[in-house]
């Protein structure tokens, strides 16, 4: 959401004409659906065919003028829980309980355990087209698809207007001086 419009710009990528979107800018593949280890989990459930292309789309953001969740509980299950298996602790709640909190939400299959990359997955799934995967990707060291986690064409340049301002600032690698 935007102040000076009022719009839902997210509504742009990933939703259909019919919705406010472009169409088709950003898909729901079968990969990830099959990454759902429950018929039952409602997350899965989160998507709409395309009237126009009939691409599967998340339905997230169909909502123009809806406003946009910036922090979540459940996000913050997350983190707890990645710090608490990370510290090998149990700060307010284990790991594995933070996760079930989610997945019991979702009717999600409760886990017994869990590890990192179940906490990853947890966090794929739950925070799907939020704009958190590619942050996990890089944090955690893990390549984003061929693209290695650190290569340069994974970062945004640093808009001249703010280099202008601040000549401590340098440019990000690739985009000149």
């Amino acid at each position: 959401m935007t102040t000076q419009d009022g719009s839902n710009n997210l509504i742009t990528h990933y939703a259909d004409q019919d919705n406010g979107g472009r169409d088709n800018d950003i898909s729901v593949n079968d990969e990830y659906l099959a990454m759902f280890d429950s018929e039952d989990d409602v997350r899965s459930e989160f998507f709409y065919a395309s009237a126009q292309s009939e691409d599967l789309l998340t339905a997230k953001y169909t909502n123009q003028f809806g406003n946009v969740m910036v922090l979540r509980l459940a996000e913050m299950y997350l983190i707890r829980a990645e710090a608490n298996l990370r510290l090998g602790s149990s700060v307010v709640a284990t790991p594995v309980t933070d996760v079930n909190a989610i997945r019991e939400r979702s009717n999600a299959n409760a886990l017994s355990t869990v590890n990192l990359d179940g906490i990853m997955l947890e966090r794929e799934l739950e925070l799907a087209f939020e704009g958190f995967l590619i942050y996990d990707l890089k944090r955690t060291m893990q390549d984003v698809g061929n693209i290695p986690y650190n290569d340069s064409s994974l970062l945004f340049p640093i808009p001249q207007r703010e280099i202008d301002v601040n000549s401590l600032l340098t440019q990000n690698p690739g985009y000149g001086s």
